[in-house]
C-alpha cells in the first residue's frame, strides 16, 4: 500500500474518493501518476472487476498500463497473474480475476466498443472528441460503473469542461495547479528543496515564454474561452481520406516538410506531400523519430530523399532544426532542394542573396485553407489527428494576428511545412 505521506493532499483526495471523479489539474503535476496508482488499488480490492483506460494514442496507454504494473510490482507482486494471464503491453490481470486493459481511443473511439467495465477511466479526455465520448461512455451502461477523468484543460465547450461544471453535481471535481503543487509539496528524498527550486525556475521561464492565456491554461488548470481549436474535429476527420500508396513513383512530385524536435523533446517528424496532381495535395507518409541526433536526422532526410527525390525539403532553421538546416545546405544533393520556413528572417546563403522569412500564422492558415477547400486529403492516422487537433490559437491584443500554440504539433508543425509547396512561389528556382 502506498504511503499516503508521500503524497500531496489532493491526491490523497483523489485516491479515498469512491464514485465519480474528475481531476482537473495544471500540467507535470501527477495525476496520471495518481490515476494509476487508485486503478491498482481498486483491481486489488474488488476482485472480478474490470477497469477500461482510454488514451488518446497506443503510446500514451501503454504507459498507463507501465505504471500500473510497476505499482502493483512494488506492492502486490504475488497478486499479478501469470502464465498465459500474464501482463501484456495494454492488460494486467491479478489472481482475484481483476483486470486493467488500456486502450488508445484513436480519431473516432470504435476501439472501445464491445467492452464492458467496472470503471472507465479517461485520460487528457478534454481532447476527446465528441465521436469518442459516444463510444466510450456506454462501456459503463451495464454495469452502473464509475468514470474517472482526468485532464489538464483544452479551451470550453468539450466534454471535460462541461463535467467540470458539474451542474448535477455528478463528479467529485478536485483542482489542483502546477505552481500549488510545487510550491506546497512536502520535502522529501524525492521532492528535495534543489529540486523544487529548480521546478520553480522552470515555471518562471515558462511564464516569460507563453502567452499569459497559454500559461494559465498549461499550469494554472484554468479553462480559457479564448483559446481555440484551429482545426476542429469535423475538418480533420473530413480531409483524412488518403492511403499510403503501394509504390513510390519516381515521376511523380514529392516534397518533404520536417518539424525538428526541440531541446528536451523527443519526436522529429517527417511529413511527405505528393504534388503531381495540381488540383489537390496527397499526404503519402508520417514518419516519427524519437530521441535521435541532429546528424541522425540529417542522414534520414537524405536517406528519404534517395528514395523520394523530393522537390523541395522545407524545414525550421530556427532552435536545434539550424544544425540540420546547415548540413542540408551543405550537401551537394539537398542544397538547391532545402527551404528554410521559421518565423523570423534568416540569409539562405553565404552570399546573403536569397532570405526567407515565413509566418507561423501563414502556414497554419495555408493548410487550413486547403482542408476548407478539399484541396488535400491526409493520411489516416489517429496520431495525426491528435496533432492537428492539439493546436490552438489566440486573437493578439495589439496586432489582432492569431497566434499558434500547442503541446502536441510536431506532426502538424511538419504537415504545414509540407503543404508549403502549394503556395511558395520558389519551387522551381535554384541555389547558386
Amino acid at each position: 500500500m502506498i504511503q499516503l505521506s508521500n503524497l500531496d493532499d489532493w491526491q490523497i483526495e483523489a485516491l479515498k474518493y469512491e464514485g465519480d471523479l474528475l481531476l482537473a489539474t495544471g500540467r507535470q503535476v501527477g495525476k496520471t501518476s495518481i490515476m494509476s496508482v487508485k486503478c491498482a488499488e481498486y483491481i486489488i480490492s474488488h476482485p472480478k472487476s474490470t477497469i477500461i483506460i482510454a488514451s488518446l494514442t497506443e503510446d500514451q496507454a501503454k504507459l498507463i498500463i507501465i505504471m500500473i504494473l510497476d505499482y502493483l510490482q512494488k506492492n502486490y507482486k504475488t497478486e499479478i497473474a501469470k502464465g498465459k494471464n500474464k501482463p501484456t503491453l495494454n492488460k494486467i490481470t491479478l489472481k482475484n480475476q481483476s483486470s486493467c486493459l488500456a486502450r488508445p481511443v484513436g480519431n473516432t473511439g470504435d476501439a472501445l466498443r464491445g467492452f464492458t467495465g467496472d470503471i472507465l477511466v479517461l485520460d487528457e479526455v478534454a481532447r476527446f472528441s465528441e465521436l469518442i465520448m459516444i463510444s466510450a461512455t456506454p462501456t459503463l451502461a451495464s454495469t452502473g460503473g464509475e468514470l474517472w477523468l482526468c485532464s489538464t484543460f483544452f479551451g470550453t465547450g468539450n466534454y471535460f469542461h462541461k463535467c467540470f461544471i458539474n451542474k448535477d453535481n455528478r463528479f467529485k471535481v478536485i483542482t489542483a495547479s502546477t505552481e500549488d503543487v510545487y510550491r506546497n509539496r512536502k520535502i522529501s528524498d524525492s521532492w528535495t528543496v534543489e529540486r523544487r527550486d529548480k521546478a520553480l525556475k522552470f515555471l518562471e521561464e515558462e511564464k516569460k515564454e507563453k502567452t499569459t492565456l497559454q500559461y494559465a491554461q498549461e499550469y494554472l488548470g484554468i479553462p480559457m474561452s479564448d483559446l481555440r481549436q484551429v482545426f476542429d474535429d469535423e475538418l480533420i476527420q473530413k480531409s483524412m481520406k488518403a492511403k499510403r500508396p503501394d509504390r513510390i513513383l519516381h515521376s511523380n512530385n514529392y516534397y518533404l516538410g520536417v518539424d525538428i524536435a526541440r531541446m528536451g523533446d523527443d519526436e522529429t517528424t517527417f511529413e511527405i506531400i505528393d504534388r503531381t496532381n495540381k488540383e489537390i495535395l496527397m499526404h503519402v507518409e508520417n514518419q516519427i523519430t524519437k530521441r535521435t541526433l541532429l546528424t541522425q536526422t540529417f542522414d534520414r532526410i537524405i536517406e528519404l530523399n534517395r528514395i523520394y527525390n523530393f522537390k523541395q525539403i522545407f524545414i525550421d532553421d530556427g532552435g536545434m532544426g539550424v544544425g540540420v538546416f546547415d548540413m542540408l545546405l551543405r550537401h551537394d544533393e539537398t542544397k538547391r532542394k532545402v527551404i528554410a520556413i521559421n518565423n523570423s528572417t534568416r540569409p539562405l546563403d553565404k552570399d546573403d542573396l536569397r532570405k526567407k522569412r515565413t509566418l507561423k500564422e501563414d502556414i497554419y492558415n495555408n493548410l487550413l485553407m486547403l482542408m476548407q477547400r478539399d484541396q488535400i486529403q491526409l493520411l489516416e492516422d489517429p496520431e495525426i489527428f491528435q496533432s492537428l487537433k492539439s493546436v490552438q490559437f489566440e486573437i493578439d491584443e495589439k496586432s489582432k494576428k492569431r497566434k499558434y500554440h500547442g503541446n502536441y504539433t510536431h506532426i502538424a508543425d511538419g504537415l504545414v511545412r509540407a503543404a508549403w509547396c502549394n503556395s511558395d512561389k520558389r519551387l522551381n528556382t535554384y541555389m547558386a
